[in-house]
């Protein structure tokens, strides 16, 4: 009976051991821990901060004072550089009134509006002046984004569509999609509004609606410390060539077919988005349906110290 009791400890032994040979491999495999990325956005006039119910001195050909009236865009496709120049894209948070993740597309909407002042017309108490996500542990040198929303997510139904994309002032029902980037000014009234235009197709059919003109704008930062810098969006850099007073400019209607002040809409042929165009990086009347964006020419977004 020893021998057998014997033999039977040797067996036990054995495949013990052999448990702990086949198991070993999969402690080297484990995921290394995730970092947070947060990045801040400010609204900035050249160097001096902006907010509603603030008077911005300074602005366009003339030097306008105006009032800020609105300030809200789309970020996606935002990806991070790692130190040895690999390119590593963010995975957002979980979806919330600003973020929204569908498949490989995802979004988030930078609302640097509060509601209040001349921003009470449109705006939203709710703010949020932060993109956060997470990239694999490591160091990153660089990032870079698109101002937009992706094609996938751009042209759906605004009433039966998730937070962020549910909002009718982001809405641009004649365009069938959403104004990408929203800045607006008020005494005198001068709106930016950008976003795919010649859009035909059918928006309940995925990947059936074409555009001939994309107006996504790329922004990049080769050099860029998360824990040190953020970004600021310079409403005197995008406006810089305009005459906010109008001159040649182009007038927006409202529904009734009532003037709403000088614009840029977005469309070919738009004199007043000539200069907007070129201070985003972005080729104006190009209807080649791609993105025409030079993230290096662009000059409204530009790092500043947290």
């Amino acid at each position: 009976m020893h021998h057998v009791a014997t033999n039977a400890t040797r067996g036990l032994l054995a495949v013990a051991g052999l448990s702990l040979l086949f198991a070993a491999p999969s402690v080297a495999r484990t995921t290394p821990a995730a970092k947070k990325v947060d990045i801040a956005f400010a609204a900035v006039a050249g160097d001096t901060p902006v907010a509603c119910g603030t008077a911005i001195t300074g602005l366009g050909t003339t030097g306008q004072a105006a009032q800020l009236k609105d300030l809200r865009f789309y970020v996606s496709d935002v990806t991070l550089t790692r130190a040895d120049g690999r390119s590593v894209p963010l995975k957002l948070e979980k979806n919330s009134t600003f973020r929204l993740t569908r498949g490989k597309s995802a979004v988030t909407l930078i609302d640097l509006e509060n509601g209040t002042g001349a921003c009470a017309e449109d705006g939203t108490k709710a703010t949020n002046a932060h993109l956060r996500g997470t990239v694999p542990a490591g160091k990153y040198t660089g990032v870079r984004w698109t101002v937009g929303v992706p094609s996938t997510l751009n042209h759906t139904d605004l009433a039966a569509a998730p937070a962020p994309l549910n909002l009718t002032a982001m809405g641009w029902s004649w365009q069938v999609g959403r104004k990408f980037l929203k800045i607006e000014t008020a005494d005198p009234t001068f709106m930016v509004h950008v976003g795919s235009t010649g859009c035909t197709g059918n928006p309940a059919k995925a990947g059936d609606m074409k555009c001939t003109s994309s107006n996504r704008a790329g922004v990049r930062f080769k050099k860029f410390d998360l824990a040190r810098q953020r970004v600021a969006v310079d409403v005197k850099a995008l406006l810089a060539g305009t005459d906010l007073g109008g001159g040649m400019s182009m007038r927006a209607m409202d529904m009734g077919g009532m003037d709403m002040g000088a614009a840029c809409m977005s469309g070919p042929g738009e004199m007043n988005c000539g200069p907007v165009f070129g201070a985003l990086g972005l080729a104006w009347n190009d209807t080649s349906g791609g993105g025409s964006a030079s993230p290096s020419k662009q000059t409204v977004f530009r790092t500043i110290t947290r």
